[in-house]
């Protein structure tokens, strides 16, 4: 059996749990990551043919149009222009869209796994609203990525290979060279990504990544986030991050090698069907579905390490963190950051409940 203890400490004599890092099993401990980043993937438009002309005579962007390599004829009438890995692509209408990681366009365009916190996006924001020569509050959201990195002491791969679905929905599966791995899961609105960062690129860190792609904006209607404007808004930044923790909640996560001998005649046969994946899939009645997964929860709860307790209070703390602002001072040269907002209120995520999993997934 693998030695499931809090650095060292027995979760059936030390019932008292913590918060963050010092939840984590010896086996698994973790630090919060310095690699900050929260807002990545953005798919923007600008309804507005004045903005297309004046971006159509900008020396700094050289558009070209699509070929059909076959028959050398033009795809299509729009024009594409790339700088810094986002696209800035015209339309015959006058529609300006605008693709691509805000992170990576402030690495150059060469990768998104360093620090970037508020203060780098709000510069990020003045930078590319000075390109597309607009305001912010006339940029449309139509796309957006959000999630945050973990560092972890043992491969991501471990915690991968500890969730059994999303909302009873098994996972698309992707690898990375043979070593590291991607969980996904593609709803109607949105789409759920949880990867193993460091075998991605290449890093020297254990990196874990959970994130969400909207690719339907009413999956954000609450938190009213519908224009680059408010990605400047730390309130509605902070809404997202607690839309995070909603998200993580949909995840049912078991923990493998248990000691069954422990458990009860019920409990032993509750863990090891929902260990089972397609137990899950197999279920098709709402109140049968959550009724089983408040019982095997329960038993993960009591018996396991409290690693997707550890990971979700991970996820609070982190977007709490990106989120800070006391070093931030707006340019008040810049007429396209007046959107900008400070906020001291903490990201509270909702709890877990195991008696009582919410009954339905968001779509």
């Amino acid at each position: 059996m693998e030695d499931q203890t809090f650095y060292g400490e027995s979760n059936q004599s030390n019932p008292t749990k913590k918060t963050g890092c010092n939840l984590l099993p010896s086996f698994f401990s973790c630090s919060i990551f310095n690699h900050r980043q929260m807002i990545d993937f953005v798919k923007l438009r600008i309804n507005d043919t004045g903005t297309a002309e004046r971006l159509r005579q900008n020396p700094q962007l050289n558009f070209f149009s699509s070929i059909n390599t076959d028959t050398g004829e033009q795809k299509d009438e729009s024009k594409t222009a790339e700088i810094k890995n986002l696209k800035i692509i015209l339309y015959p209408s006058g529609l300006v869209e605008v693709r691509g990681s805000l992170h990576k366009f402030a690495n150059d365009g060469i990768h998104n796994y360093d620090t970037f916190n508020y203060a780098k996006l709000v510069e990020t924001i003045g930078t590319v609203v000075d390109i597309l020569d607009t305001m912010p509050e006339r940029v449309t959201l139509h796309n957006v990525e959000f999630g945050v990195n973990i560092r972890l002491d043992t491969s991501p791969s471990r915690f991968l290979d500890t969730i059994l679905n999303y909302w009873y929905k098994l996972p698309e599966t992707q690898f990375f060279n043979g070593k590291g791995y991607l969980l996904r899961w593609a709803q109607q609105n949105y789409i759920v990504k949880v990867y193993d960062k460091r075998h991605q690129y290449r890093l020297d860190s254990n990196v874990l990544r959970f994130e969400v792609k909207t690719i339907a904006m009413k999956h954000l209607a609450e938190v009213e986030v519908q224009t680059l404007a408010d990605l400047l808004d730390v309130s509605k930044l902070r809404l997202m991050g607690v839309k995070l923790c909603e998200t993580y909640n949909g995840l049912i996560i078991g923990e493998k090698k248990l000691d069954t001998g422990q458990m009860s005649r019920p409990e032993r046969r509750t863990y090891e069907q929902g260990m089972n994946p397609n137990f899950w899939r197999d279920l098709t009645d709402r109140k049968q579905r959550n009724y089983y997964r408040g019982q095997f929860e329960k038993v993960i709860k009591k018996y396991g390490a409290g690693i997707r307790e550890t990971v979700g209070q991970l996820i609070a703390e982190k977007v709490e963190e990106l989120l800070k602002t006391s070093d931030v001072l707006p340019d008040s040269q810049n007429k396209n950051l007046g959107h900008f907002t400070t906020s001291n209120t903490p990201v509270k995520c909702p709890k877990f409940s195991y008696a009582s999993p919410i009954l339905t997934a968001p779509f």
